[in-house]
């Protein structure tokens, strides 16, 4: 009985674990999990990260810097050898001294180079933001690439099922009217089962390769089961208010308009180097000697130092010149990219309205489609339709059923590249969203 009990709690447990489904993974953990484990995040925050300490070392230059120095000599004898009142070479020597060194004038550098680093910290931060949109895209690709074989395989499943009724009957016709009609329509129905067959596999194929590919992005498991997306419907803003959204929350566009400011304060730092330079500096300076020397003591000083270009060949008008050309392309790139954006906003936005048309239409067709092959379908078993009317209405329905596959998840995936294209993808809720 022990036994018998013992093996009934496994059986139920075993049950239990069967019935029990995953649950659903939404496009919003794939995007979740994509950001935490993709390597080109990792990499664009190694460039904040990077940016970060070049601000950090920006400031350093701010700030005085403090230097301690230290020797300790010893000679083979003592000049004049004789010794005396003054020795100017002792046997054994030990100096040391602290010096400030605080920058008054740089030409301007030193401010200019803080307020690069600290642009080229926020343009690293859009570029990671920017990095994290291509991700998205990608996952979104792949989710919806998934769902798609998905319908896919279930459309071609009941294709074949369709096929196998048509052969059932056919089979029966013809085992009760023995007629090379009767035989050539069997053979028909035959290869009709037999290319649905393959439809079937080539989609589960490419169903298996479209969930290696989504679990490759994301890391999630490739039997993941994942859930079917809010639907999307197209912003009901013009065109144009579509486009200046964009150019205000492209992120890539803003980093070149940073990129600009940049240019800008290179051509500073570049003209600033040959400026005066004028530093303050003050220290305390210990000598001790043996035999004592006159010149032992603990000193004290302060003062200013300034360094002053005289002659440098014309280097100064070459680098400046250099300098401003890089920010004349700076500013060639921006307005190139803004004509950029706004084109692929508008391209996108007329897929969007495309497909949105062809979905429609789909949709109609299918419903065409579907009632047709019921009722050729009906007719045939009743003997009033012949079989090549079954098999022109089952060509057209799998047709149909397959284009509207393509054509729902293509809707939904063109609104999610348009807002890729705006660059809203993973920042807010989208309108239209429901």
């Amino acid at each position: 009985m022990k036994r018998y009990l013992f093996l009934i709690v496994i059986l139920v447990l075993g049950a239990s674990v069967n019935v029990s489904s995953a649950p659903a993974t939404t496009l919003e953990e794939a995007y979740a999990s994509a950001l935490a484990s993709h390597e080109s995040i990792q990499i664009a925050g190694e460039t904040v990260v990077q940016a970060d300490s070049r601000v950090d070392q920006a400031w350093s230059y701010v700030y005085p810097r403090i230097t301690a120095l230290g020797s300790y000599t010893r000679y083979n004898d003592v000049l004049p050898p004789a010794g005396g009142a003054f020795i100017f070479q002792p046997l054994r020597q030990l100096q040391g001294a602290v010096v400030l060194t605080q920058p008054l004038y740089t030409g301007g550098r030193t401010l200019a180079a803080l307020r690069l680093t600290k642009t080229v910290q926020e343009s690293s931060r859009r570029d990671l933001s920017t990095s994290r949109q291509a991700v998205l895209i990608g996952v979104a690709e792949a989710y919806y690439a998934v769902l798609r074989a998905q319908k896919t395989v279930i459309v071609s499943k009941d294709a074949v099922d369709r096929m196998l009724r048509h052969r059932q009957v056919t089979e029966r016709e013809a085992s009760t009217r023995r007629t090379k009609a009767n035989t050539s329509a069997l053979l028909r129905a035959n290869s009709l089962v037999d290319q649905a067959r393959i439809n079937l596999t080539l989609a589960e194929n490419n169903l298996s390769v479209a969930r290696k590919r989504f679990s490759l992005l994301t890391q999630l498991p490739e039997d993941a089961v994942l859930d079917e997306p809010a639907h999307l419907e197209l912003p009901a803003e013009p065109l144009a208010a579509l486009q200046e959204l964009a150019l205000q929350s492209r992120d890539d566009y803003a980093s070149v308009r940073l990129t600009e400011k940049v240019a800008k304060e290179q051509v500073i730092i570049t003209r600033g180097a040959h400026y005066p330079q004028v530093y303050a500096e003050g220290g305390m300076r210990y000598q001790d000697s043996s035999p004592a020397t006159m010149m032992d003591a603990t000193t004290y000083y302060g003062g200013i130092r300034i360094q002053v270009p005289i002659f440098e060949g014309g280097l100064m008008k070459a680098e400046v010149a250099e300098a401003r050309s890089k920010q004349r392309q700076t500013e060639l790139n921006a307005a190139l990219l803004q004509r950029t954006i706004r084109n692929e906003v508008a391209e996108a936005y007329l897929t969007c309205q495309t497909v949105s048309a062809v979905f429609d239409t789909a949709k109609m067709q299918f419903e065409s489609a579907r009632r047709n092959f019921d009722t050729v379908e009906g007719l045939f078993a009743e003997g009033l339709a012949p079989s090549l009317s079954v098999i022109d209405a089952q060509q057209a329905l799998s047709l149909v059923e397959r284009e509207l596959v393509a054509a729902m998840y293509e809707h939904q995936l063109a609104l999610v590249r348009l807002q890729k294209n705006m660059g809203l993808l993973g920042k807010q809720q989208p309108a239209g969203t429901r």
